[in-house]
């Protein structure tokens, strides 16, 4: 034998995270000087530093090294008992290597750490948490959950409420929090409650959130039902004010086209059937009205109609009306045609802006120009001419309008479109037709 050692204690208990030293004494048991390398085996091996790791002894001599132990205080070096040897190996003959053994025994430390995700949780009957929970120790622990608030507005439910958590692990526990009753308006109710982590041995970890409990009719949706009712309201403001009012204009004035179509019809075949006056003086019957066949140059509706009166010599007397519509910005032309086998002896006429548009109006006859007003310039005016104007069978009486603003009519808002009448007054008389030719 080369060398003798001897363990100062062969049991080490210590905490992680601090130190503890083992002295070891080695003795040269041989006849020569001699080198020797300590070193320590086992696992505790990689928490060991010798001081001094190589020492030279005389024959007889001895020296003392110190072995320090230093495991660190971390979840990955479980408590419990380790052993360890301590080699002493002469160099110039290692076949004479000497081991000494002992135990290190880790003590054991708890460290639990939690948190609670989220802190704060809003919804309208009920809130999802969880609680994250890490053991930092280097034993397991056995942990129990409870929750609780100081106002019982809610109800907790913790899946798992009791677990075991391993060292250097992290659980994750699943909490519901959910009212008691229904929160239907008003602002948020909030509910302030706490969570417990009660370890089988060490300190309770309390843990704080917040439950907010939302209204179900919100403040946002009453300024959504407000704002929908104005609305509402508006339309119905509009309908009533504005669309009602030209629906019935429209129905009003298809009616009256019709009814005026169905009296120059009338007239017509009235004419037709009716035989020549053989004098002068003979007496006319009534006439029913002609009406405005349409020649249209832009977007617009016409009306159109006529009436007959008692005759005189001269013929029967005659009266036609056309009223139509212009869009702004456009024009429109309108007539009335003479019948065949009839010459029309114009005496008079009516020209009426009843809403005070703006643009022109121009009145000929068989495409002669009678006069031309600016609309702006009246309400109606009437026209009478001291020898009656002669409209031959097939021509026309035209009213050609040009809307450059519309007007406002009485007790009413700003129209949308242009609308003058024209109405005609004359004779209607019967023209002879041409002789057979043998």
């Amino acid at each position: 034998m080369r060398a003798s050692a001897n363990l100062g204690t062969e049991y080490v208990s210590l905490a992680p995270g601090s130190t503890a030293t083992v002295p070891v004494t080695v003795r040269n048991t041989g006849d020569t000087v001699e080198a020797y390398r300590i070193e320590v085996l086992g696992e505790p091996a990689e928490w060991a530093h010798v001081e001094p790791a190589e020492i030279n002894l005389y024959p007889a001599g001895s020296e003392t090294v110190t072995v320090t132990f230093a495991p660190p205080r971390s979840p990955r070096v479980p408590a419990g008992e380790r052993p360890f040897g301590v080699r002493i190996v002469p160099s110039e003959h290692p076949d004479a290597t000497v081991v000494q053994e002992g135990v290190l025994a880790i003590e054991p430390f708890q460290e639990v750490a939690a948190l609670l995700q989220p802190g704060s949780q809003s919804g309208l009957r009920q809130g999802r948490y969880r609680v994250d929970t890490d053991n930092h120790g280097n034993v397991a622990e056995e942990l129990t959950f409870a929750a609780a608030d100081g106002t019982d507005q809610v109800t907790f439910a913790l899946q798992p409420a009791a677990m075991t958590v391993g060292n250097g692990t992290r659980a994750e526990t699943r909490l519901t929090v959910r009212a008691r009753r229904w929160h239907w308006w008003g602002p948020p109710r909030e509910s302030p409650f706490t969570v417990e982590i009660r370890p089988e041995h060490g300190r309770v970890l309390t843990l704080e959130g917040v439950f907010v409990q939302k209204p179900v009719i919100s403040a946002g949706l009453l300024k959504l039902l407000a704002a929908l009712l104005t609305l509402l309201l508006a339309l119905l403001a509009l309908w009533f004010g504005l669309v009602r009012p030209a629906v019935k204009s429209a129905a009003k004035e298809a009616v009256d086209q019709n009814t005026a179509r169905q009296q120059q019809a009338a007239a017509e075949n009235e004419l037709a059937t009716t035989p020549p006056d053989p004098t002068p003086t003979a007496a006319a019957t009534s006439a029913a009205p002609g009406s405005g066949s349409a020649g249209r140059t832009d977007s617009g509706t016409a009306e159109g109609g006529g009436s007959g009166a008692t005759g005189s010599g001269q013929g029967q007397q005659f009266s036609a009306a056309i009223s139509f519509r212009t869009n702004k910005a456009g024009s429109a032309e309108r007539s009335f045609t003479v019948p065949p086998r009839r010459t029309f002896l114009l005496t008079d006429f009516l020209v009426d802006n009843v809403q005070g548009d703006e643009g022109t109006l121009r009145v000929t006859a068989n495409g002669v120009p009678v006069v031309t007003y600016a609309l702006e310039n009246f309400r109606n005016q009437d026209y009478h001419s001291v020898t009656p104007i002669r409209v031959p069978a097939g021509a026309r009486v035209s009213m050609l309008v040009t809307c450059r603003t519309p007007g406002t009519p009485a007790n009413a808002s700003r129209a949308t479109q242009c609308r003058e009448s024209l109405y005609l007054n004359g004779l209607m008389v019967r023209t002879a037709a041409p002789a057979a030719s043998n």
